[in-house]
């Protein structure tokens, strides 16, 4: 058989579809730990335009409003915070939390038109959060973020923040809650023994399980709450590789423009002895702790975020996690609210603990065999 004749037996290439959702997700998003906001005013650029946050002076109440004076177009975040308003510093209008105009030094008359967008937030579990609605819509109350109750448990470290763009659409960082076979590749997980996926309504939940002598045992349960925000359990007993270990975590991500977003990693540990009552060297001992999740922890994730393309026709194996389904969870959030089917609302529940999927029994014989194939 010639070469030609073999040629018209294969396939054709197959051909990447990589379009970009045509507006942002409808959700909370997870802008960062509430100690990190004061009455400092500070620019977000989200959502593709720019947004001022700051804390009252006389409430404390976080306030986020756009950040552009529609006066003569001065940012506000340049301003300063006077009681619970924001003064724009080139004419010193004064912005109250609500987006209303409340005082203009030079005039006896406040523009009726003197409003600009204040954006619905709500502080909880040590994070403060924004939402987003392209059609304008105020917060959906049932999809109101939850007290988680280990954060509530004494004897934890502050959340330590860190923000790190990506230029890439953020459904590509949601797809990691299927994704069951890049436990290896990226993150040197020996193995992966128990997989599911629950779907219900806006929550989506990963429960992973793995045991081995090296890594002993190791449970997680992540869930997303919405588009944006997920909180991460982990507990990590016996094993050669590490100490035992319980450690909170999130993945989170601010979309900036149609193809970038702010990934988000935030991580909180248990305070080691002697460091009680010293924020600061449990920030930095935080600090610490993302160092070693550079290289298989969620930022090794990052360095493929940041270098793939978005792919809306993925080809998938029989060994894959339910990566079709995640995306259908997904697709809610970039569509009206009465367009969003029924059947999500139900609960769904996708085992793919079988095949048990093995790596080398360590991350330096993994490590060996990437160099050998490179």
């Amino acid at each position: 058989m010639s070469s030609n004749d073999q040629q018209q037996d294969l396939p054709p290439p197959y051909i990447i579809e990589s379009s970009l959702p045509s507006r942002y997700p409808r959700g909370w998003f997870c802008i960062g730990a509430d100690y990190e906001f004061n009455n400092k005013p500070m620019q977000l650029d989200y959502f593709g335009t720019s947004l001022v946050a700051y804390r009252g002076e006389e409430t404390g109440e976080l306030h986020v409003l756009d950040a552009f004076c529609p006066h003569m177009g001065a940012n506000l975040a340049d301003g300063c915070v006077k009681g619970d308003s924001v003064v724009c510093p080139f004419h010193e209008w004064s912005w109250g939390g609500d987006g209303i105009c409340n005082d203009i030094p030079y005039a006896n008359n406040i523009p009726a038109r003197a409003r600009i967008k204040s954006w619905p937030t709500m502080e909880i579990n040590e994070l403060v959060y924004v939402w987003h609605d392209p059609d304008g819509a105020l917060p959906i109350p049932e999809q109101a973020i939850p007290q988680d109750e280990e954060v509530l448990e004494e004897g934890w470290t502050p959340w330590v923040i860190r923000r790190v763009p990506v230029p890439n659409n953020a459904r590509e960082l949601i797809d990691n809650m299927a994704d069951k076979a890049h436990f290896g590749p990226v993150h040197g997980a020996p193995s992966v023994d128990v997989f599911v996926n629950i779907c219900e309504g806006h929550t989506y939940t990963q429960l992973q399980e793995t045991k081995t002598e090296f890594m002993g045992d190791a449970k997680s349960r992540a869930t997303y709450f919405g588009p944006g925000y997920m909180i991460h359990h982990q507990n990590i007993t016996g094993g050669s590789a590490y100490e035992p270990r319980r450690f909170m975590s999130l993945v989170m991500n601010v979309p900036t423009s149609m193809d970038s977003f702010e990934f988000l990693a935030g991580f909180k540990e248990r305070i080691p002895e002697g460091m009680e009552g010293d924020r600061e060297a449990q920030i930095a001992y935080v600090n610490e702790q993302m160092v070693e999740a550079e290289d298989r922890g969620v930022f090794a994730d990052m360095r493929i975020w940041q270098n793939k393309i978005p792919i809306n026709n993925p080809i998938l194996c029989d060994g894959d996690g339910p990566v079709t389904r995640l995306r259908q969870w997904y697709e809610q959030f970039l569509v009206p609210v009465d367009q969003v089917p029924e059947i999500l609302k139900e609960r769904k529940v996708y085992d793919k603990s079988e095949p048990r999927i093995e790596w080398p029994a360590n991350i330096a014989e993994f490590e060996a065999l990437q160099a050998q194939s490179s």
